[in-house]
């Protein structure tokens, strides 16, 4: 492999070998195994699947930003949230028949948990130290007002208790209980409005950008 200098992705998970060469000039060439195309939270935990299947695979990781996970993995971008169809109405479709499908809210809330079991499977290897710096729980909520969208959120409610996933989920159309929920919310509310919302108390709050290292950990080297 031919000599380049790359900055070391680190990440505290693993990858110490994983070159990144953002500012690579396009005339050098680098033979790797694995071709990391951008230095979201995506390429990071592929990055580090391969690295626990894979430890003797070269992995190079390409991002054009000053750093990693600047742009969508970035905590005041979309990767602000642990998506388990906790508060996602659009997960929820509701049938011509006035049914409500949770087949996908469902599937979605499957996969974060295996989410939740590999970072928490890098913590128990000592790879992410501070999980609270990027993954806390944080309450859910929906909110809906009208009486169709009131009624929909009801209906959507009862289909999820259908799932174990959902068992710890509240619903209420009371002002003053969503009003503690929600105090912002409900302020300068008509009290005559019809309103409902659901609140999970199991919600994740997630910043993918925490769980890649500093800055000043991107050390350069040569590979």
């Amino acid at each position: 492999m031919k000599k380049v200098t790359a900055m070391l992705f680190s990440m505290a998970v693993g990858l110490n070998a994983v070159s990144m060469a953002a500012k690579a000039k396009a005339s050098e060439e680098q033979e790797t195994d694995v071709l990391l195309i951008g230095g979201g939270i995506m390429s990071a935990t592929l990055g580090t699947y391969l690295r626990e299947l894979e430890p003797e695979w070269s992995m190079t990781m390409v991002e054009r930003l000053e750093g990693v996970a600047q742009e969508s993995s970035n905590g005041w971008n979309n990767a602000g949230t642990g998506h388990s169809a906790l508060m996602e109405l659009n997960y929820t479709p509701q049938n011509a028949d006035g049914s409500i499908s949770i087949e996908k809210a469902v599937a979605i809330n499957e996969a974060f948990q295996i989410s939740r079991q590999f970072w928490a499977h890098q913590v128990e290897r000592g790879v992410l130290r501070t999980p609270r710096s990027f993954i806390n729980t944080v309450p859910h909520m929906s909110f809906v007002w009208g009486e169709d969208n009131v009624n929909f959120l009801r209906a959507r409610y009862a289909a999820l208790q259908q799932s174990s996933l959902f068992r710890g989920m509240r619903y209420s159309e009371d002002h003053a209980q969503i009003k503690e929920w929600a105090p912002l919310v409900m302020e300068g509310r008509d009290p005559q409005q019809k309103v409902a919302a659901t609140r999970t108390e199991i919600g994740t709050d997630v910043n993918y950008g925490e769980s890649h290292p500093p800055v000043d950990r991107l050390l350069t080297e040569e590979i």
